[in-house]
């Protein structure tokens, strides 16, 4: 999927501000356009001088938090399956299947997010408004849906047509909140932000089908084939964002405050804080897809290549360079994080506000300055098909995560954001373990798969022999 890191990284290389404005703009769309949105919005919704009401600044926040929350996790082993299909297509130049195949799955997707809907409406709302229900519904099919999209969206090369539907998309949710206060009532701002979002996916969705084309896929059970080989993926996806929201959910049950006529409980104290620190990780995550990411994929791509025609020790020697360029990607990944932490604590230390709570923001940023780094080794990883051993990080993050947030929680010598930094930090130093010892062997783990592949075969070509002699 490195394909839209060397588009980006062409519009940076155009040695102007634009280019590089364009690219990173781009960049941010594509890697947390959906999440950024929410994130801006449950922001804007907190100031006063927007004239809502607070306790349905409470319910929109609170009702949005979980849509995304629970739309990442519940869809985390299927996006990264739907990643692995999408991939093949377009390494085949078989962009028109891809967009098919992506369309095919958002349709199938709908016969099991459009029930979940109407059911979580059920389950969280009692006396809450009909308009309000309606939004929560929307919004939430057309999220699950605009994930996708967003990862199709690296085949797509018109950069300004996406930014485009972006802009038109966000400006349509703001024009269309500020009239349903004007002509109908605060009630009707989230079904007005859904149907700016709905807005957007039409767009984003209309510009992939020009760019990428429409050819319809004949294969049958893609999905349940990838699951069964990339098993191991497949939960990773699970875990990670599970780990990534556990200690959230802890909070919110154990220390959260009840929103009115719901089931939702919010635990403000330590959410503020983590919407602003996760903006951090953007810059970082756009630093990763346009060079971090690249970088990366040439050095493997030409080891890779090597194996095929060239001597044993030209094969060695771009292994060194594989791996002393890894080291390199890494230390550039965590100082860039680490500059945005930076900036971040130095103004919370001045604002009255935040400076209230350090105790939450210091181990919050610190979490997602290693966060930054542990999606990158994590994603290296994934080049080299270490699914198994991504899994094994994962679980320990989000073990570590859930058990000190709950026993911390209880004896109450645990602050908020001290079980996620512990969860990432283990998981980051034993993915990272695994990550060098993957790149030191890389060439014995080939050769072995290639011998196995080959016995493989052997082994089947004797069994067919041997049944047609009997």
């Amino acid at each position: 999927m490195a394909g839209i890191g060397f588009e980006l990284r062409k519009v940076a290389s155009l040695g102007n501000a634009r280019g590089i404005f364009q690219a990173s703009l781009s960049g941010i769309m594509i890697v947390a356009g959906p999440w950024l949105i929410s994130i801006l919005t449950i922001l804007m919704f907190q100031q006063p001088v927007m004239g809502i009401p607070a306790e349905f600044r409470q319910l929109f926040t609170a009702s949005t938090v979980y849509i995304y929350a629970t739309s990442l996790v519940i869809n985390g082993g299927f996006h990264y399956i739907f990643t692995r299909i999408l991939s093949d297509y377009l390494y085949r130049n078989e962009n028109p299947k891809a967009f098919a195949y992506t369309v095919q799955y958002m349709l199938k997707s709908n016969i099991v997010f459009i029930p979940l809907a109407f059911g979580m409406v059920q389950l969280f709302f009692h006396n809450i408004s009909v308009l309000h229900k309606a939004g929560f519904i929307i919004l939430f099919v057309t999220i699950n849906h605009i994930w996708i999209l967003m990862l199709t969206a690296s085949a797509m090369k018109r950069f300004n047509q996406l930014l485009l539907g972006y802009i038109i998309g966000m400006s349509s949710s703001l024009i269309l909140m500020k009239m349903a206060m004007m002509f109908v009532s605060s009630e009707a701002l989230l079904l007005a932000y859904a149907t700016g979002q709905v807005i957007l996916f039409l767009i984003v969705l209309f510009y992939l089908r020009g760019d990428m084309g429409y050819d319809k896929v004949t294969r049958k059970g893609d999905f349940l084939k990838y699951s069964r080989r990339y098993y191991y993926l497949f939960f990773t996806g699970f875990v990670y964002y599970g780990a990534l929201w556990a200690d959230k959910f802890i909070y919110w049950y154990l220390r959260g405050e009840a929103i009115g006529f719901t089931s939702l409980r919010l635990y403000p104290e330590y959410d503020v804080i983590v919407y602003l620190t996760n903006l951090m990780m953007i810059p970082g995550m756009v630093f990763f897809v346009i060079y971090s990411e690249t970088e990366f994929f040439v050095s493997l791509k030409k080891f890779l290549d090597s194996m095929s025609n060239k001597p044993y020790h030209e094969i060695q020697a771009n292994q060194r360079i594989l791996v002393r360029a890894n080291r390199k990607i890494l230390k550039e990944q965590i100082g860039l994080q680490a500059i945005f932490t930076l900036l971040f604590i130095t103004w919370s230390l001045n604002d009255p506000n935040l400076s209230q709570q350090l105790r939450i923001i210091f181990p919050t940023a610190l979490s997602i300055m290693v966060l930054g780094l542990y999606v990158c080794i994590m994603n290296f990883l994934f080049y080299v098909e270490q699914y198994r051993q991504v899994l094994i990080s994962c679980l320990i993050f989000f073990l570590t995560n859930v058990l000190l947030a709950w026993y911390g929680e209880g004896g109450d010598w645990i602050t908020p954001g001290i079980s996620s930094l512990a969860g990432i930090l283990l998981a980051t130093l034993t993915a990272g373990l695994f990550l060098n010892h993957a790149l030191q062997n890389l060439d014995r783990t080939i050769y072995t798969a290639i011998t196995k592949g080959r016995l493989r075969e052997i082994r089947e070509a004797h069994q067919k022999l041997a049944q047609k002699s009997l």
